[in-house]
């Protein structure tokens, strides 16, 4: 990417406007052991040992015992994700800028884009738990797949069963003393205080320090992030009209008969293929020019880069679902013909469970430096990282998946 400071004109003060990002947590909840045992390579393997169907038995005298079932799995976690940033000041840039340095300023600002992007890939481990926690849980003990609102009937009933939840699937992790986190965004964390303590200054001044709350909820650390994994399903079961949008994120779709302008959807034999073709223009998949117009070069960055969504289509539910890492809360809506097809559930996953369950390796850190372009006068201030993140089977028991409507 080639800069554009041309803003550069005559006197400037010393400092930059601050640039405003999200504040990365990931690190806070994750496991870094294996870190020392990947200096070089690209893969960790783990084993753990199913000793479910084993089972305890009589010892009669003299008698042979049964031998038990126990059997063994490997599982990998593999170093692939290599991301970065690169960005050029020409000499000019760099000479005209006096004492703003924007090589410094500009390749840490690049340097904490990228820690968030690793960021939203810890806590989209989220989804791997073994367990979910949602409406359902508030008060039966079987899960539902419901995610529920935050109100004062229910965040009572959040906090005190939250705990019950692990203990019940893991006492060993409630009763050793291992320490346990919550990572919820703003709002959720808003609403929480609102019914559980009031309005607390200390806790507002608390809140920004780093992404932690110095304030512990069932028993747990608070961690405040707006890079938890988004999700939400969009029902449509009858076919569309020619002219009804789906938007996600403020891009519109629109389904027409023949697509012609960017975000054009074709309304397909039936609503499958309708519905299919949607997902394949959320995920920029096969079928661009024909089932679908590629949406302009601004919204593709907020669907792909922004947002990170992946669409999948389910003929057998009829059930669009959108899954963004490191979204937040998604912002959706139609202006479909049929009343009965709607956006159904808009929730995040929210992270209840002991700090370390998921595994990340970093093997090159987050760093930015300027290197000189060899053959022009400029210098490229590049940012990045080297890692893979996985939550092995021991650890998906460890903590809970908790559904909270956006």
């Amino acid at each position: 990417m080639t800069a554009n400071l041309d803003a550069f004109k005559t006197a400037f003060s010393n400092t930059y406007q601050e640039i405003f990002q999200k504040v990365p947590v990931g690190m806070k909840i994750a496991n870094t052991r294996l870190l020392s045992d990947l200096y070089y390579g690209k893969a960790i393997e783990r084993v753990y040992v199913d000793i479910s169907a084993a089972n305890v038995e009589d010892i009669t005298a003299y008698t042979d015992m049964t031998g038990q079932a126990v059997s063994d799995t490997s599982e990998t976690l593999t170093v692939d994700q290599n991301k970065g940033i690169m960005f050029q000041l020409s000499e000019r840039e760099l000479v005209q800028a006096g004492p703003l340095n924007p090589g410094e300023f500009i390749g840490a600002e690049l340097a904490k884009k990228v820690a968030l992007y690793f960021d939203a890939d810890v806590l989209y481990q989220t989804t791997q738990a073994l367990y979910a926690f949602d409406t359902g849980d508030l008060t039966t003990t079987s899960s539902t797949g419901t995610p529920f609102a935050l109100n004062s009937t229910t965040v009572p009933q959040m906090v005190m069963r939250m705990p019950a939840k692990l203990r019940n699937k893991n006492n060993q992790i409630i009763n050793a003393g291992a320490n346990l986190a919550f990572v919820v965004d703003s709002y959720g964390i808003a609403d929480m205080f609102q019914y559980l303590l009031g309005k607390n200054a200390d806790f507002v001044n608390a809140l920004f320090q780093n992404g932690y709350v110095n304030e512990q909820v069932a028993g747990a650390k608070v961690y405040v992030s707006e890079n938890l994994t988004g999700e939400a399903t969009l029902g449509l079961a009858t076919q569309v009209t020619a002219n009804d949008t789906v938007t996600i994120g403020g891009v519109v779709f629109t389904f027409v008969a023949s697509p012609t302008n960017p975000g054009d959807i074709d309304i397909g034999a039936n609503v499958d293929g309708t519905r299919a073709n949607l997902a394949a223009a959320i995920n920029a998949g096969a079928g661009a020019g024909t089932t679908y117009i590629e949406v302009s070069a601004a919204n593709r960055i907020i669907l792909s880069k922004t947002l990170r969504l992946t669409a999948t289509n389910n003929d057998t539910t009829n059930v669009l679902t959108i899954v963004g890492k490191g979204s937040g809360r998604l912002t959706v809506s139609e202006t479909l013909t049929d009343a009965t097809d709607a956006w159904t559930t808009n929730f995040i996953h929210c992270y209840f469970g002991k700090e370390g369950a998921i595994d990340a390796v970093m093997q090159k850190d987050v760093k930015a430096d300027m290197r000189p372009e060899p053959k022009q006068p400029t210098t490229n201030i590049i940012s990045r990282i080297l890692y893979g993140v996985k939550t092995f089977n021991d650890g998906t028991k460890k903590f809970l998946d908790v559904k909270i409507t956006a």
